[in-house]
């Protein structure tokens, strides 16, 4: 098409005319300064970064929040167990994920483990006397991080101060000594990034002062209230990447922010999705960066924003159909408790706690409930919970995996 948006670089390369470096500095003048163009006011050396709004780009925009509505709907509709199960589960797949975008070793195994742990402490916090400081969870740091993004009041970092906290948690002891940021909040030295056949594909920035520069830069564009969040957390994203201020771990830092940047605008299950779909998509990913950086596109990341867009509407529709699955699992798992009730004349409260087993047990939770779990889950005292426990056992509908803490889990059929 002859009006197809393309990049200036593209554009560069099909005029074969004798003035064609002309035409591009007439053409990405018109790009910066259009009406509709958001700029930054961030000036590195490939220019202003900009983000200009074609037709396709606002097709993305709508289509992105029309499906987080969907989203929202289908979210709202799951039970609080299930939510529980989903979020450890998702956590656990965006913290395996980023790891191995970076080449990070870890295992499935490890990865869940930090997250129940960290969970299970923000939960029932331990009083200072009693923790053990010497005892660490690989990745529990970073998974409290991710579970941070459950609480909607999490805030965005203000200053370069917090930006060095959250890396600190990010990597843990997961960098090599010699990687260890050696300035005062960041690298101090050149950092080079090696493409395919040894070839250098970025520098990031040259001196600590220009990386505080261009990171301040980062933390306004962030909370920027002139620029749709959807835009803006995409162009932050790059600018972080960009800017490379550690000498390792850079990428899931900046998938982190990417995440948190994201939260108060895309549904949780979304945000929990990104770091999955990039890694599936991880070529795509990493051209948008080269090509955002080419010198002649001159600082636009139209396209990278894009990019980033198709990764999360990727996520959506993934999500859209999960979910759907999920709910439809839910109703199968209702009338078949319901039947159990009925056939084992269960009280209310019986039928509520094995209603929460069976919920526990298809969605990946086998280890089943505590007896201070069911109490909560009923707002019933131990004891009063206690009786209901032992109802279930009568019928033969549970069987008890620990004795201290007292735990139990459903034992029959699951509706497929």
């Amino acid at each position: 098409m002859a009006d197809e948006y393309r990049p200036l670089a593209t554009l560069f390369h099909m005029d074969a005319s004798t003035a064609a470096r002309t035409h591009l500095e007439e053409l990405t003048h018109a790009r910066l300064t259009a009406d509709s163009t958001f700029r930054t006011g961030i000036t590195t050396k490939l220019g202003e970064l900009f983000i200009g709004m074609p037709r396709e780009l606002t097709r993305q925009l709508n289509d992105v929040l029309a499906r987080e509505s969907s989203i929202a709907v289908l979210w709202n509709g799951i039970p609080r167990i299930m939510k529980h199960s989903y979020i450890v589960h998702a956590i656990s797949e965006e913290i395996l994920s980023t790891n191995d975008i970076e080449g990070v070793r870890s295992t499935r195994k490890e990865v869940q483990h930090a997250v129940e742990t960290a969970q299970h402490e923000a939960e029932h916090p331990e009083p200072n006397s009693s923790r053990d400081p010497y005892r660490t969870v690989r990745f529990e740091e970073f998974a409290r991080l991710y579970l941070g993004l459950t609480d909607e009041q999490t805030q965005l970092p203000q200053t370069l101060d917090d930006l060095r906290t959250i890396y600190d948690d990010v990597v843990g002891d997961e960098i090599a000594d010699d990687d260890r940021p050696d300035g005062e909040l960041f690298r101090n030295g050149d950092v080079e990034i090696i493409g395919a056949g040894e070839r250098v594909v970025h520098t990031g920035a040259h001196t600590e002062a220009r990386i505080n520069e261009l990171l301040t830069q980062m933390l306004a564009l962030m909370r920027s209230e002139q620029i749709p969040a959807l835009l803006a957390a995409p162009a932050a994203h790059f600018l972080f990447e960009y800017t490379h201020p550690f000498y390792d771990g850079n990428g899931r830092m900046g998938r982190y922010l990417l995440a948190l940047n994201l939260r108060p605008t895309l549904t949780l299950p979304s945000v929990l999705s990104l770091s999955r779909t990039i890694a599936d998509n991880r070529q795509h990913y990493y051209k948008a960066f080269s090509s955002a950086e080419n010198p002649l596109n001159h600082g636009e990341l139209t396209f990278f924003v894009q990019t980033l867009l198709d990764c999360v509407a990727q996520a959506q529709t993934e999500l859209i159909e999960r979910l759907t699955q999920q709910l439809n699992r839910l109703g199968r798992i209702h009338a078949h408790c319901g039947d159990l009730g009925r056939e084992h004349q269960l009280s209310n409260h019986a039928h509520q706690t094995l209603f929460a087993l069976i919920q526990k047990a298809a969605f990946d939770s086998p280890g089943g409930m505590t007896l201070d779990d069911a109490a909560q889950h009923l707002q019933l005292s131990k004891q009063s919970t206690r009786k209901t426990v032992e109802e279930l056992e009568r019928a033969g509908l549970i069987t008890f995996t620990k004795r201290r803490p007292l735990t139990f889990a459903y034992t029959g059929e699951l509706p497929e």
